[in-house]
């Protein structure tokens, strides 16, 4: 099974940071990933990877603060534009029936509307995990496969 994990960063999320099936991209030259890119232009083949793993920025913060300095400042345009764009490459450099494995947090946008920006992927299932925090939001992990060709022109089977 090959693996691309599109916003890898410091791979926190792996229990094998190194998986030898995986390959780490990310487009921060800090966090030492395997590819230095931009998730929504690969140069990878087309149909090259069984699974995603996508991580996108969840929250529009300020440039000076720590969550900012630590991910990146991204307004909410910009990360709408990031999965927008992630999800159609994620689309095409995966194989038929190919899984993506996404988490998101809540707290500036809702999952559904999130979701409704990558057509090209089929919501199966997730798991939400409340956070008690100042804001309270919810971190949740969708399961999505990719949809055939004819499901993302609107003509679902």
């Amino acid at each position: 099974m090959k693996i691309i994990d599109l916003s890898a960063g410091n791979r926190a999320i792996w229990f094998d940071k190194n998986y030898r099936d995986a390959t780490y991209l990310d487009i921060r030259e800090e966090v030492k990933p395997d590819i230095v890119g931009d998730s929504t232009h690969t140069n990878f083949p087309d149909g090259s990877f069984d699974l995603v793993v996508f991580d996108p920025p969840h929250v529009n913060c300020g440039v000076n603060s720590q969550m900012g300095k630590t991910y990146g400042h991204f307004t909410t345009e910009r990360i709408r534009e990031i999965i927008r764009g992630t999800s159609k490459e994620a689309w095409r450099i995966t194989k038929e029936d190919a899984l993506m494995a996404f988490k998101w947090n809540d707290h500036d946008q809702k999952l559904n509307k999130v979701l409704a920006l990558m057509p090209e992927w089929e919501p199966l299932f997730g798991h939400k995990i409340s956070m008690r925090t100042l804001h309270a939001s919810m971190t949740c992990w969708v399961l999505l496969r990719r949809r055939n060709l004819s499901q993302t022109k609107g003509d679902k089977k």
